[in-house]
């Protein structure tokens, strides 16, 4: 398999490892800012991910998802797309190795 195709899960402390890279981040929706088009996720180490939305915060529909999209730097991405994870996924659930 190629490697442009492999977007691998990360925490916020892999973020630097992936810059100009697609992952995956699984977290909780902290705050969803519609002027700036931003949310603010705190991922499975307790660490927060700035997102950069697609053109409207109406693809966050709950409080945790997870985020597909390009590392711009070390605490930012830019989604390409959003999976809702439900209202109730606990963060003890989203422990990564």
């Amino acid at each position: 398999m190629s490697s442009e195709y492999v977007s691998p899960r990360v925490n916020s402390a892999r973020l630097p490892d992936f810059v100009g890279r697609s992952v995956r981040l699984v977290g909780k929706v902290i705050r969803v800012d519609d002027n700036s088009n931003e949310m603010i996720v705190q991922a499975s180490d307790s660490g927060e991910v700035k997102v950069k939305l697609l053109n409207d915060s109406s693809d966050v529909t709950s409080s945790y998802v997870e985020i597909i999209g390009t590392v711009l730097d070390v605490d930012t991405m830019k989604m390409m797309a959003c999976i809702d994870m439900g209202e109730d996924l606990g963060q003890n659930t989203l422990i990564f190795f």
